[in-house]
């Protein structure tokens, strides 16, 4: 039996890794090990954490990491907090394997405390782009592991580029879209029951983050995109950002916002809902990674915000605008109005995989050679570092 040790620390990397912790989980080969920290343990965000209890997959750990400032000094230093926290619950949990998914510090942690301890580290999303220090923070990890599982060509290229051996690379495709192939979604009555939305479905979905290099025009962002759906005047979910710099005097802002006739605020809907939700929006607007990783497989228009998603590959329902209050009113009408738009929307691929990146990431950590060679990358070899 393996034991697998991975990390989660926000709804953002636990929903999308939750149908492979299912997996993992079920299977006898394995046994599981859930490290638990980050913006699940913060008070506003109880419901994710909530959630993962609920799911109940493997043995569950906490190190907590998040400080109350809302600045770059904090966010450095809860990652100090975490890395001085691994090694001990690493040391105690003996894991074969440490598995990470995407560009979070805490996964950075656990990749820096894996490593150092001689523990097989295997990174998800390696070679993704997703703009501010998060690209920096994944390129990192994918210096650390030992192995990688890409979601889309361009990723996998990406790796290479960085002197990542081929034989250490499997492409797998992107988490998430598992959950939404095996997902019995809720019907649009239920939801527009419980959000009070219209029968002709016109609303929008928008979550916007802030940028870690753009932290102190975040509460400014905010307000800019709250006057823009103002004036579009579309019921719209919200849902709130995360907890890097400035996250919380956004959030303070859309706090000040609540009880807005078009607005609809919600701290964390949850997959099931979330999901529901975009499968029947008109638009999504913001700056989230579900609006380039998802949302194509709604066939959903998005309207991208800023800078955070520079560089991540987009599928043909994107577009892009700045922080302008006339842009995004006005790009927001164009998903709507547009017939040629509509027809580029409707005929749009998922760029991110086929569904199936689970059972393709089982395979890969059952057969993966744990062993004296895994470990060393700075020998060259051809592997094989999978089982045949």
């Amino acid at each position: 039996m393996r034991r697998i040790a991975s990390v989660t620390g926000s709804r953002a990397d636990y929903e999308p890794m939750s149908r492979l912790y299912a997996e993992i989980a079920a299977n006898s080969e394995f046994e599981l090990h859930l490290i638990v920290t980050g913006m699940h343990l913060l008070p506003e965000f109880k419901s994710s954490l909530d959630r993962v209890r609920s799911d109940g997959f493997g043995e569950l750990y906490e190190i907590k990491m998040i400080l109350e400032d809302d600045n770059p000094a904090a966010m450095a230093r809860s990652m100090g907090l975490a890395l001085a926290g691994f090694p001990l619950l690493l040391d105690r949990i003996k894991p074969d394997i440490v598995l990470l998914q995407g560009d979070r510090g805490e996964m950075l942690a656990g990749a820096i405390a894996a490593t150092h301890m001689n523990i097989a580290v295997v990174h998800m999303s390696g070679g993704d782009r997703s703009g501010s220090i998060d690209d920096s923070i994944r390129n990192g990890i994918t210096k650390f592991a030992h192995f990688h599982l890409t979601t889309c060509r361009s990723s996998t290229e990406a790796l290479i580029a960085m002197d990542e051996e081929r034989a250490r690379i499997v492409e797998v495709g992107e988490p998430s879209l598992d959950c939404l192939k095996t997902m019995d979604f809720l019907p649009f009555d239920e939801l527009a029951k419980e959000f009070d939305l219209p029968a002709d479905k016109k609303f929008l979905v928008a979550t916007l983050h802030p940028v870690t290099d753009e932290w102190q025009s975040a509460a400014s962002q905010m307000t800019t995109l709250l006057h823009a759906l103002e004036e579009i005047g579309m019921p719209t979910v919200f849902t709130y950002p995360n907890s890097d710099s400035g996250g919380r005097s956004m959030r303070d802002v859309l706090e000040s916002w609540r009880g807005s006739s078009f607005l609809r605020i919600e701290a964390n809907l949850g997959t099931l809902r979330y999901f529901s939700l975009l499968r029947h929006a008109k638009v999504m607007v913001g700056n989230s990674s579900s609006g380039l990783i998802e949302s194509p497989s709604f066939v959903l228009p998005v309207v991208n915000i800023g800078s955070r998603q520079h560089g991540r590959q987009r599928a043909g329902n994107v577009i892009d605008v700045e922080f302008d209050k006339e842009r995004i009113v006005g790009a927001v009408k164009y998903a709507i109005n547009d017939s040629r738009f509509a027809e580029r929307v409707a005929k749009c691929r998922n760029p991110y995989g086929d569904g199936t990146a689970s059972a393709r990431a089982i395979d890969v950590l059952s057969r993966l050679n744990l062993g004296p060679e895994l470990i060393a990358k700075w020998i060259r070899s051809a592997g094989p570092f999978l089982a045949t």
